[in-house]
């Protein structure tokens, strides 16, 4: 800062991006997809980046974009009350309801080094970083998982570059979309285990026990699992990674 200049003057203003708390709109499996592609559509007419918080409103099942219905046993979802909805975003079946869920929308040109276009592995790993710095927060040790190859039809069966583990277990599984110039990428990290997991909605069933093997909750890692606590370390991280401001945008409005 330039001697005798007033406080904040030769200070670069921090990015501002839209703060979007919805840990408590009324939103069913349906709405909260529809809400995400809604600041997609918004980034991309000229809006903030943002970061969205959510939770599901009871136990709901979401399809990658391209995934058939068919992986899905309808009936067991049906008759365990599970909402089953399609994602925008790539990979296999997720069980929601025991999770917190992020959505990052921003513009491509807003990642760093993005130069002509980022590759889907450099927005990964620029999320990732954020993510791994909020559950540090938490006491949680993360770190970006490993290539394991196809999921079947269950996405947290298995580790993909989008991905967070604790040790080799996986704790967040994300997906991500492009449109028009704009990046979508949500994600769910794991706060608890519900009583009945993805083996009881597939078609054919599973194997229970390697899905339990493969991935770990923040319960499990003795880590707080509070919606608000867990959301509130997030903002943190990315705040802090990314280094943009989180808090001079009031709340988002929930999507009707």
């Amino acid at each position: 800062m330039p001697e005798g200049a007033p406080p904040g003057e030769g200070v670069a203003a921090l990015p501002v991006w839209r703060l979007v708390d919805d840990l408590d709109a009324p939103l069913d499996a349906a709405g909260q997809m529809a809400a995400d592609l809604a600041l997609l559509d918004a980034v991309v007419a000229g809006a903030p980046p943002a970061l969205r918080l959510y939770r599901w409103q009871g136990p709901s099942v979401s399809l990658g974009r391209f995934q058939p219905e068919s992986d899905l046993d309808l009936a067991a979802c049906a008759r365990l009350g599970v909402e089953v909805v399609r994602r925008p975003t790539g990979g296999r079946a997720l069980l929601h309801g025991g999770d917190l869920t992020y959505a990052v929308v921003c513009p491509e040109a807003d990642v760093p080094g993005s130069g002509s276009g980022p590759g889907v592995d450099a927005v990964y790993r620029w999320i990732a970083g954020a993510l791994v710095a909020g559950l540090a927060r938490l006491g949680v040790t993360a770190a970006v998982a490993h290539h394991g190859g196809p999921a079947g039809a269950v996405c947290m069966a298995t580790q993909q570059g989008a991905d967070l583990r604790v040790g080799e277990r996986k704790v967040c599984g994300s997906a991500q979309v492009r449109h028009l110039g704009g990046v979508l990428q949500h994600g769910s990290v794991l706060l608890e285990r519900l009583p009945f997991d993805e083996t009881d909605l597939v078609a054919g069933g599973g194997d229970r026990a390697a899905l339990r093997a493969a991935t770990v909750t923040l319960a499990e890692l003795g880590a707080p699992t509070d919606p608000r606590v867990v959301a509130d370390a997030l903002v943190d991280g990315f705040a802090r990674t990314l280094e943009v401001d989180l808090t001079s945008i009031p709340t988002a409005p929930s999507a009707a």
